[in-house]
């Protein structure tokens, strides 16, 4: 692991603040979409990086059987007061499970803040049985246009939409020309002791080409992907699902079903 990937696991186990911000947003606004793509009645559920625990809380809530995975024990003891979710301290780049375990597998604005996302995302889909749903959810810190706001410095700026723009323009000749040279971006998180959010404290450059393509990797097929998973339906919501304003808005949200590698 990096220093910088030292310093924010250390981060993530010790910072009681951020976990505090994290306990203050509204199920609504930033978790329906992702809960309602998640359920699964034929079997176990689980949630990875799973902060403190709302969705997880939810789906036991709602009569399923679901699981939280997380590095900090300080999110995973809030979790637990919360609700009746089961939840367990762990590292995703090392999940303690059998293979073929969860009928869905999912995260919620996680991938952005491991040194490791490869990993992770192949530690999911191999917990995950055949036929099972994966659902990503992650800033595109490749944003390009958007209605909503531009909170951190990777997406603000003419100067950056352009790097951006090109940036994407290289992925997705990348993937298609030379696959074996797709790599995840990383950048220097800053680590705020206040824990503000914001994500400041990320460190992978999330976006929806490399996670898509990374997915498709794993032998996972693509079912639904949008940039405005929460909108209702309207011109929003169709817009967000076009190919081209999915790859360079602020949102990446992306269902997916494993294959049977047989």
């Amino acid at each position: 692991m990096s220093m910088s990937g030292d310093k924010l696991q250390f981060y993530y186990m010790n910072c009681k603040r951020y976990f505090l911000e994290l306990r203050t947003k509204g199920f609504d606004y930033w978790f329906s979409a992702f809960f309602s793509a998640l359920k699964a009645r034929d079997g176990w559920i689980l949630d990875v990086g799973c902060g403190v625990g709302q969705v997880v809380n939810k789906l036991s809530e709602n009569g399923f059987s679901a699981l939280g995975v997380d590095i900090s024990p300080i999110g995973t003891r809030m979790a637990t007061k919360q609700g009746s979710g089961a939840f367990v301290v762990a590292s995703a780049a090392c999940l303690p499970f059998q293979d073929c375990s969860f009928a869905s597998v999912g995260f919620h604005d996680f991938l952005e803040h491991t040194s490791y996302p490869k990993t992770c995302l192949s530690e999911m889909v191999r917990v995950l049985r055949n036929g099972g749903k994966i659902v990503a959810m992650a800033p595109n810190f490749l944003r390009v246009i958007g209605l909503s706001q531009e909170y951190h410095w990777h997406m603000r700026g003419p100067h950056r939409k352009i790097s951006n723009l090109l940036n994407l323009i290289r992925k997705t000749a990348l993937s298609r020309l030379s696959p074996r040279a797709m790599r995840f971006d990383f950048m220097l998180p800053q680590l705020d002791i206040e824990g503000a959010g914001g994500d400041t404290d990320a460190i992978c450059v999330t976006n929806p080409i490399d996670i898509r393509f990374h997915l498709r990797k794993l032998n996972v097929g693509i079912i639904a992907q949008s940039a405005a998973p929460g909108h209702p339906e309207g011109i929003v919501e169709k817009l967000g699902r076009l190919p081209i304003v999915r790859s360079m808005s602020s949102s990446t949200f992306l269902v997916g079903r494993k294959c049977d590698s047989h």
